[in-house]
């Protein structure tokens, strides 16, 4: 599983929003060798005014993922969420920031269930 948390200041009316965030967990997905239905999305938009000012865009994803990824996936996923954002024209350039969070079985509930005890 990959939940992705992407907050940022970019125009996000140039692009077809559903088609982009598909786009962003497609790629989370790929690159981290996962089935479609494991991962979960959610993008944030923040107006300029809630943000240091800045030379172009930025975007910030946030990755929570179980532990055991190897580095070779981490670039993977870092490169992919990249071009995906890169794909678009932004009107300025664009900062993309990746930040991996894995965390243990006893560190995630889903449905009321501390991950830990769904085995």
């Amino acid at each position: 599983m990959v939940s992705v948390v992407g907050m940022t200041d970019l125009p996000l009316d140039r692009v077809d929003l559903p088609t982009f965030v598909d786009e962003i967990g497609r790629a989370a997905q790929t690159a981290f060798e996962l089935p479609p239905h494991m991962r979960s999305v959610y993008l944030v938009p923040l107006p300029p005014e809630n943000c240091t000012v800045k030379d172009g865009y930025e975007i910030t994803f946030f990755l929570y993922t179980a532990p055991g990824k190897s580095v070779e996936l981490k670039r993977r996923i870092v490169k992919a969420l990249h071009d995906v954002v890169q794909a678009s024209d932004w009107g300025d350039t664009v900062k993309v920031v990746v930040i991996i969070k894995e965390h243990a079985a006893e560190n995630v509930g889903v449905g009321g269930i501390l991950r830990l005890d769904m085995t």
